[in-house]
């Protein structure tokens, strides 16, 4: 069970988190430095990206923004304090009832001068304030999730990237080992040649087997350097900084859970989930928001000051009451304004319904792929095995005139075809582990 975080605990965890990566921002400059004396594993990747990456800052601001709506919220359960001052002249005619007589019936010209306080405050509204600050705070909550579930999508970024360059360092040893091999498939067959054993057709062919494995070589250094690439890019690095890492072994030795455990956490743990949960509660307090504005509203206003003819007031001027706002026609305001907030909850509970279902889904599929993936590295196994010692034989009997060149660079390409498939398994032993742990909320 995972409990959400505020937001000083979500602050303390990044920083926590990318306590390794703050150190290390003398070694990870901007421009590229000399490839670190220690290779990186896993979990420093993952801290390097958490604290550098722009999409967990941007999550950091947005939590902070919610926050500070929540402030803003409670602001109205405060007095409103303002200092107010103000000079004006004014030259204005008095209308008196009929009969009464006065020596002039102008006032005026004069100079108004005023300066004092004045303070209100509210004593009741039905509940509105506190509506309001509920689904502000429950949207704060929501967006603390986001910020959570953006942490998961960079970790998952990273590790994936962190898997593929595995994959490409594994396919480079292993065009390393397919150069070998076919170099010596030609050195035989110069030497059967050269003893008239074999025609010059094999020799060429084995100096274009030569040459293709060559051009895969120089493809596999290529897909080693992109794959290097995105891993900076996913850690917030410049992608042109030299990077080497440690292999890792620890996601074949885990076991997937049943996959109705992992249905029930996914619903549980994901931040997505919680977040939408979150919503759907400020959307019902917004419903009870904007049926409080259906009831009377009471407000308590002061003010003191001094209020005079001249530059300097002498003259004290002060008011105190209260007023009570009772809406009688809004002119329909108040009704589409609840029924507006009904319908908005309505949508809010129709999407978690969607997002269960939609995670379902992937949870089912990612839970298959983790089974089939790990079968494949099995099988893929037995091949590469069997696939080496078919080489091995049909080699021999090519060096002993038993067989014939096109028997020898089938044997080596199923091999080859083995190898390849092995490496693609064991990555996707790693992906799918990620990728289903991703989908239960875990990462």
């Amino acid at each position: 069970m995972h409990t959400r975080l505020n937001p000083p605990l979500l602050d303390f965890f990044l920083r926590s988190v990318g306590a390794f990566a703050l150190a290390s921002a003398t070694a990870f400059p901007i421009t590229a430095q000399p490839v670190a004396s220690h290779p990186l594993d896993l979990e420093t990747c993952v801290k390097i990206a958490v604290e550098r990456s722009p999409f967990i800052r941007a999550a950091q601001e947005g939590t902070a923004a919610a926050t500070e709506a929540v402030g803003i919220s409670r602001a109205p359960f405060y007095p409103e304090v303002g200092f107010d001052a103000r000079y004006r002249r004014f030259d204005t005619h008095v209308f008196l009832p009929q009969g009464m007589n006065a020596p002039a019936t102008t006032v005026g010209s004069t100079d108004d001068w005023m300066t004092g306080l004045k303070a209100s405050y509210v004593l009741f509204d039905s509940g509105l304030r506190r509506a309001e600050l509920d689904a502000t705070a429950l949207g704060r909550a929501a967006t603390e999730e986001d910020a959570l579930r953006v942490i998961q999508d960079v970790v998952l970024g990273v590790r994936q990237a962190y898997y593929d360059l595995l994959a490409a360092r594994a396919a480079r040893v292993a065009a390393d080992a397919r150069i070998a091999r076919r170099r010596d498939h030609l050195r035989i067959a110069s030497v059967r040649k050269a003893a008239g054993a074999a025609p010059q057709a094999d020799v060429l062919r084995a100096h274009v087997e030569v040459a293709d494995a060559e051009l895969a070589l120089v493809r596999a250094d290529s897909n080693v350097r992109i794959a290097k690439g995105d891993l900076n890019v996913a850690m917030g690095l410049p992608v042109d900084r030299p990077v080497e890492i440690a292999e890792d072994t620890a996601s074949r030795r885990t076991e997937p859970p049943e996959v109705t455990v992992a249905l029930a956490r996914a619903r549980e743990q994901r931040p997505e989930v919680k977040a939408l949960r979150q919503r759907v509660a400020a959307a019902n307090r917004g419903v009870a928001a904007a049926k409080a504005s259906f009831g009377p509203r009471v407000k308590a206003e002061g003010a003191f000051g001094w209020r005079d003819d001249r530059f300097v007031p002498a003259d004290k001027d002060w008011s105190a009451g209260l007023t009570v706002q009772i809406p009688v026609f809004t002119g329909f305001a108040s009704k589409h304004r609840s029924r507006k907030a009904a319908n908005e909850a309505a949508v809010k509970e129709a999407e978690l319904g969607q997002l269960y279902a939609r995670i379902d889904q992937e949870i089912w599929t990612a839970h298959a792929r983790l089974l089939e993936a790990r079968q494949a590295v099995a099988q893929t196994e037995v091949l590469k095995d069997e696939a080496t010692e078919t080489l091995r034989f049909v080699r021999a009997r090519y060096e002993a005139g038993a067989s014939s060149i096109t028997d020898l660079l089938d044997a080596e390409a199923a091999l080859t075809q083995a190898e390849s498939g092995h490496v693609q398994a064991v990555l996707g032993v790693q992906l799918a582990g990620v990728r289903l742990k991703r989908m239960e909320g875990e990462l």
